[in-house]
């Protein structure tokens, strides 16, 4: 996938040398019946079908898809990021890689609600990657402290985590978390942020997609 990429240094991150190492430090650690029908009865089953085809594409919103991807209040996990973006095909996607104790990522949370929120009927899917299992910290760490932190922060977007690098393949999360990808209808990425950004640059961005 093309990717573009903002590399402002002046962002705030958690900085890639100590992501890699508590990433390699867990890798250590875990390896019906049939009858007449009267054709008043197949008019009924024919407006009642276009009426629920309709309903269906209405249901992902005025600019969305005409589909509707669930939101768990639970984290799931994802052996393969890339493929699992495929369900959201006809959405543009903020796709963020984040974890529990990353500060600058806890900081953007808010804003992310707020677009979720805001945009979801219209096609927006907000998705965050925690990388909580692979670099785990804090007591409790990795995995089991995803699923309180999404209660605690009232996280209204879906949140997988990943249980191996290899799930990671596509993405550089290399320099640092924060890192949030914008992905097109299309499912092409359009832009790349290391760092905290504000919530106008993904509305700007949101609203040049939808």
């Amino acid at each position: 996938m093309p990717r573009t990429r903002d590399n402002d240094k002046r962002e705030m991150n958690v900085s890639a040398p100590a992501l890699r190492t508590t990433m390699g430090a867990s890798q250590t650690k875990h390896n019906a019946k049939h009858g007449k029908r009267t054709p008043i009865v197949i008019a009924t089953a024919l407006i009642a079908a276009v009426l629920a085809v309709g309903g269906a594409l209405m249901s992902g919103g005025g600019g969305g898809s005409g589909r509707t991807v669930p939101v768990s209040p639970i984290p799931g996990v994802t052996d393969d990021v890339l493929q699992t973006l495929e369900a959201y095909r006809g959405k543009v996607v903020i796709l963020d890689f984040w974890a529990t104790w990353c500060g600058p990522c806890r900081m953007e949370i808010p804003d992310f609600i707020a677009l979720q929120n805001k945009y979801r009927d219209q096609g927006l899917e907000v998705v965050g990657i925690s990388i909580d299992p692979i670099a785990p910290r804090g007591n409790p760490g990795g995995a089991p402290a995803v699923a309180p932190f999404i209660k605690a922060n009232g996280i209204n977007y879906t949140i997988l985590m990943v249980n191996n690098t290899t799930a990671l393949k596509g993405f550089d999360v290399s320099q640092g978390i924060p890192t949030t990808y914008v992905v097109d209808r299309s499912g092409k990425i359009v832009r790349t942020y290391i760092g905290v950004r504000p919530r106008s640059v993904f509305e700007n961005d949101i609203n040049q997609l939808l």
